[in-house]
């Protein structure tokens, strides 16, 4: 099975900055198990992230907030203020729960916020859910998770 939209869209590359190795692999199980032909990339933190980003363009970049070196909130600033890069759609993948947190990733420019599920069963699910949604368009995605004068994370 791919991921592939109904529109001919279809997510080719994933860049994963995640610095807790059992994470990292649990969204490297999960992303195979879902379409084993994406090209997922791993990073350990913030600099290795925005170094790759010179060279490599990838579909989607899911993101961790807190990482050493640079955090995930300085490389969404980063990302969104450097133009050749600006539209790459940004997932924030994080343990926190904070609305605060959430609203803040979102402001800055975060297209959508998914809070890591506890069980791999649930990752699984939710990343298929996340990677077939229409990505062409990043904005109404973003939209999608505004209610009620607050940004709120994927569930």
């Amino acid at each position: 099975m791919t991921i592939e939209k109904l529109n001919g869209y279809r997510l080719r590359s994933i860049i994963l900055a995640e610095d807790d190795p059992d994470d990292h692999d649990f969204f490297l199980q999960a992303v195979m198990e879902i379409d084993s032909s994406v090209k997922l990339t791993t990073v350990n933190n913030g600099e290795e992230l925005m170094s790759l980003l010179k060279n490599f363009i990838p579909d989607i970049v899911f993101l961790d907030l807190d990482m050493p070196h640079k955090n995930g909130l300085q490389c969404i600033a980063e990302i969104r203020s450097n133009a050749p890069i600006r539209h790459i759609p940004i997932v924030i993948f994080s343990s926190t729960t904070r609305p605060a947190n959430i609203d803040t990733a979102y402001e800055i420019g975060a297209d959508l916020f998914f809070i890591k599920p506890p069980v791999y069963k649930d990752l699984v699910a939710s990343v298929r859910a996340i990677l077939h949604l229409d990505w062409s368009q990043p904005s109404s995605i973003k939209a999608q998770y505004y209610v009620n004068g607050r940004h709120v994370a994927f569930v």
